[in-house]
């Protein structure tokens, strides 16, 4: 049966990363960044937007479940905002494709996150952004919670390889 690895969290906690590591560290895997299948300009999410978007994302995790050397698909996405829309969407739309879901929500210290943030030069408004709305779109999430702050990208993906039994 596929995987699809799934990460979430919030803005900045290091997600793109390690779902890169995952990819080196695990043979047969691919990643799905949401980041390309939403450049658009003005970028808004709305009514006419979300479909578009969550179908580009859904035909790309789609295609990879397809690809016979893929086993694993790994994919990470933040729920602030309408983004959550988005999300519903593309698990409609997978769901028409046999495979097994496995989500992590990672976590870090508030602390950690501001250095990760900064260390990616995020500007000050997108790091306040992040604290007062991206983590608090997480408290209602029940994915298995993996702290992460005290852990470097690679103990992270084989930490997430080792508990999704990969």
């Amino acid at each position: 049966m596929k995987n699809i690895l799934f990460l979430c969290g919030p803005n900045g906690i290091g997600k793109t990363t390690i779902c890169k590591e995952i990819i080196k560290q695990l043979p047969n895997s691919a990643y799905v960044d949401s980041d390309p299948c939403r450049v658009m300009n003005p970028f808004v999410l709305n009514d006419d937007t979300i479909p578009t978007i969550a179908k580009n994302i859904s035909d790309l995790l789609i295609n990879y479940l397809q690809c016979p050397v893929v086993n694993t698909v790994v994919f990470s996405y933040g729920f602030h905002g309408r983004r959550r829309e988005v999300f519903q969407r593309i698990l409609l739309e997978i769901s028409k494709n046999e495979h097994d879901f496995i989500p992590f929500l990672l976590w870090c210290s508030e602390e950690e996150n501001i250095n990760r943030m900064n260390a990616d030069n995020r500007s000050a408004n997108r790091i306040k952004r992040t604290l007062n709305e991206s983590r608090k779109a997480f408290d209602s999430v029940t994915y298995p919670k993996l702290d992460i702050t005290n852990l470097s990208v690679s103990e992270v993906a084989k930490t997430i390889i080792t508990k999704a039994k990969l």
